[in-house]
């Protein structure tokens, strides 16, 4: 009777673990014969497919949490606005309707909100909304002149970091989701943007220009321990990291274009992914 148990446990735990996961890959959007879409790509740079083939440009994807979602931004409606597809590229559905441009997105760590860039106050600020659209709040309140942007959740979901110019350059900042506890992590003279957290949420990348060219900079989450993890002369730009935590993918221009590579989350084992692309921006992995 025990052995007999003992099978069906198994059998049953055989049955529940179904098929592995597929590998994770890296969403982003890209120009090709000048027009801008979305395409995806697996770490090792096979398996290109494009996710959205329209005359608007779309850009700025990001995946879902349980990765059934892509939400992007697109002028496909006159000017750039959030939209939300399905993980093949269909459904396309406008999650914001404003004059103003909407751009972008992130997804909060369990999915139930999205937060953003606009410029329907005059200046760029950071808004957050409801996954179905509703709801849309602003966040931070500048005024002229002051911009914030590229906003992006940690994964524990309790950090917005941004870029802001707010202290007279580009630095990377964070906040909590309601907007409140501003700190500035970087404080240099030159342009810091883009930042990405690590999964862990302990280290943050982004790029800056603190020597001749755009280099990607990693540091931890509170600003300290800054490294420096790519030196070419070329634009090295939007990072992001693997599932792992392994990998940084991100944009250069070191041999032409603007095409995806990927590094070790220390700098090394620098790998092309693309090709023939004439430009490429705001890589992210699945998650």
């Amino acid at each position: 009777m025990k052995l007999e148990l003992c099978l069906l446990l198994v059998l049953a735990l055989l049955v529940g673990c179904g098929a592995p996961p597929p590998p994770p890959n890296i969403i982003f959007a890209a120009q090709v014969e000048g027009n801008w879409d979305i395409y995806t790509i697996d770490a090792d740079g096979s398996n290109l497919t494009r996710l959205t083939d329209h005359e608007a440009a779309d850009g700025a994807p990001s995946w879902s949490p349980h990765g059934k979602h892509v939400v992007f931004a697109s002028n496909r409606d006159g000017n750039d606005e959030i939209y939300v597809m399905d993980s093949d590229g269909g459904n396309a559905t406008n999650l914001t309707n404003h004059e103003a441009d909407d751009f972008t997105p992130d997804w909060s760590p369990n999915g139930r909100e999205i937060v953003f860039m606009s410029d329907r106050d005059g200046n760029w600020e950071i808004y957050v909304m409801d996954a179905d659209g509703g709801n849309q709040r602003r966040l931070t309140r500048t005024g002229a002149g002051v911009n914030d942007v590229f906003p992006a959740w940690s994964p524990d979901g309790e950090w917005i970091a941004f870029t802001s110019n707010r202290s007279g350059n580009d630095e990377i900042w964070v906040m909590d989701p309601d907007g409140r506890n501003l700190q500035n992590l970087t404080r240099n003279e030159a342009p810091d943007m883009g930042a990405s957290w690590s999964p862990d949420g302990k280290r943050i990348a982004f790029a800056s220009r603190r020597g001749e060219s755009l280099e990607i900079y990693v540091m931890d989450s509170d600003g300290g321990n800054l490294k420096k993890l790519t030196d070419y002369p070329a634009l090295d730009s939007s990072p992001c990291w693997s599932p792992d935590g392994n990998k940084i993918a991100f944009v250069s221009s070191r041999d032409g274009g603007r095409n995806l590579y990927v590094m070790d989350a220390e700098g090394s084992n620098v790998t092309r992914l693309t090709d023939e692309i004439t430009m490429s921006y705001f890589p992210a992995w699945s998650r």
